[in-house]
């Protein structure tokens, strides 16, 4: 399918205010006031009770999260993010346990690498830290999740390119960016004024997944499909030898 495609080698590092900060993070305290609103109701059923206790605690984590982020950011250092050769697909069926409560609430499917047989012969090693690779793809699944049409599939997929370089890529189906607002997303990011990734959006988690894929030696980069959106990390791969890696489907 015809897509554009923008590289964040650099303009995706500008570094967002604590006004860009401070509105990411309203989105998740808004819910919570919210939630425990909608808690202190008289007439709600224990299954009712159950589903807003239920999303009080993964909206809590998302903004302890966003929060944990930041701090990172602030703090990258080799001693405290080491790199080293990791199996992608490892990464990324932890990742499914640590997302599927946040899947379940969005009403998403998540496509996962590591149940492709075709995926698992021919995975290379990539050379990142665990947690910092971890916080990349959340951010980039979240935002997925959060724009995508209503149970339409996000698709995770990792692949080697010509360049040695471990790809992961997060392709989610819509509602299409139009182009007038992508042409805008490129232009606020070329020319620093902002992180914007979509219409409503500060960018923020944008902003950390470059900042954190740099510091590991790789880059992210935009793709507007006619359906959707696709962000990617570019990583490098390790020397050591490729091998089938054998996970459970």
């Amino acid at each position: 399918m015809a897509h554009d495609e923008y590289s964040g080698g650099g303009s995706f590092d500008a570094l967002p205010s604590f006004v860009v900060a401070a509105h990411e993070l309203k989105s998740p305290l808004a819910s919570l006031r919210q939630l425990i609103l909608a808690l202190e109701g008289d007439n709600l059923d224990e299954e009712v009770r159950r589903r807003l206790r239920r999303q009080l605690s993964q909206t809590t984590e998302r903004a302890l999260q966003l929060t944990n982020d930041l701090t990172f950011t602030a703090n990258l250092n080799p001693d405290r993010f080491p790199c080293q050769p990791l199996n992608p697909l490892s990464v990324c069926r932890q990742l499914e346990v640590d997302m599927q409560a946040l899947a379940q609430m969005y009403n998403h499917e998540i496509v996962w690498p590591h149940k492709n047989k075709k995926a698992r012969q021919n995975t290379a090693l990539v050379v990142a830290n665990p947690m910092l690779l971890s916080r990349i793809l959340a951010n980039f699944l979240d935002n997925a999740m959060r724009y995508s049409q209503d149970g339409m599939p996000i698709e995770l997929s990792v692949s080697r390119t010509p360049e040695q370089q471990v790809q992961f890529s997060v392709r989610d189906y819509g509602p299409m960016i139009s182009q007038k607002e992508y042409d805008r997303m490129l232009d606020e990011l070329e020319s620093r004024k902002s992180t914007k990734t979509r219409p409503d959006s500060s960018g923020l988690g944008v902003f950390m997944a470059a900042q954190f894929a740099r510091f590991m030696n790789g880059s992210i980069h935009a793709r507007r499909h006619k359906d959707g959106m696709e962000f990617l990390v570019k990583l490098p791969m390790s020397q050591q030898m490729s091998f089938e890696f054998g996970l459970a489907a």
